[in-house]
């Protein structure tokens, strides 16, 4: 490789899935206005020729970054209805897949709706993934014996709920949140849980534990992938890959 190919090797070393993630991190810690082209290549330490080989403008970024978000929900949505087919519906389904989720989603969903109040296509699509929310867990309330508004009004307090925990950042262990999540799903059902659904959260709370007591001392990160999440991983959410745009020149787009 030549001096001259280094540097342009070098740019383009980072993918697009690189730059929608630094993209999400600036998005969570200061909100949708900081997300500039320029000040990704500068914290990323590249020039703006590295986005354009990703990216045709900033919009295009900021619509992957939405996509991403609403790849997650209906990924997991489409996870519940793929186990209802095989076993009777039942909201167990949902509560493991809330709480399987990527530790980082519940910052992301909340940064997604602050940006939302600023945006009305961002609002309307996070108004449809709500829509198809409310819609899933109806289903399991009428499947349960509710009628339509019951069914409706229960579907919409376990949804909030969740956002809840969303909106209001909850400082809980992961253990408690197993620990709890029984007492939850008989409060939203008006049912005990099965003993299905209780051997299954007791079996994730105590991965969790042993994952837990594995973590470095002094406030170290572990580097190792939660087992809570390992034992879960069939329900975990994975965001379908971005489709790949066309390189263009460096520089060809203003950054807004």
């Amino acid at each position: 490789m030549t001096e001259k190919s280094a540097p342009a090797a070098a740019a383009r070393r980072f993918s697009r899935e690189d730059w929608i993630a630094s993209a999400r991190k600036v998005l969570l810690e200061s909100g949708v206005d900081d997300v500039k082209v320029d000040r990704l290549a500068r914290k990323m330490k590249v020039t703006r020729g590295s986005f354009y080989w990703h990216f045709q403008h900033h919009k295009d970024l900021l619509d992957a970054l939405l996509c991403d978000w609403e790849a997650r929900n209906y990924f997991e949505i489409a996870q519940v209805r793929a186990r209802w087919a095989r076993t009777a519906p039942d909201l167990g389904e949902v509560v493991i897949i809330w709480l399987s989720e990527d530790p980082s989603f519940p910052a992301f969903d909340t940064a997604i709706r602050a940006w939302g109040r600023k945006s009305r296509p961002v609002s309307d699509t996070v108004g449809r993934i709500d829509e198809a929310w409310v819609s899933l867990l109806s289903e399991v309330f009428l499947k349960s014996g509710y009628d339509p508004t019951q069914s409706l009004v229960r579907a919409r307090v376990t949804y909030f709920h969740q956002m809840g925990y969303y909106a209001l950042s909850m400082k809980e262990e992961t253990a408690e949140r197993f620990r709890l999540a029984p007492y939850y799903y008989e409060v939203l059902t008006g049912h005990p849980p099965s003993d299905e659904l209780r051997a299954t959260l007791n079996r994730l709370e105590q991965a969790e534990l042993r994952e837990k007591a594995r973590r470095p001392r002094g406030g170290a990160r572990a580097k190792a992938a939660s087992a809570t999440s390992a034992e879960a991983a069939d329900a975990a959410p994975k965001p379908a890959k971005p489709v790949r745009s066309k390189p263009k020149r460096a520089g060809a787009e203003a950054d807004v």
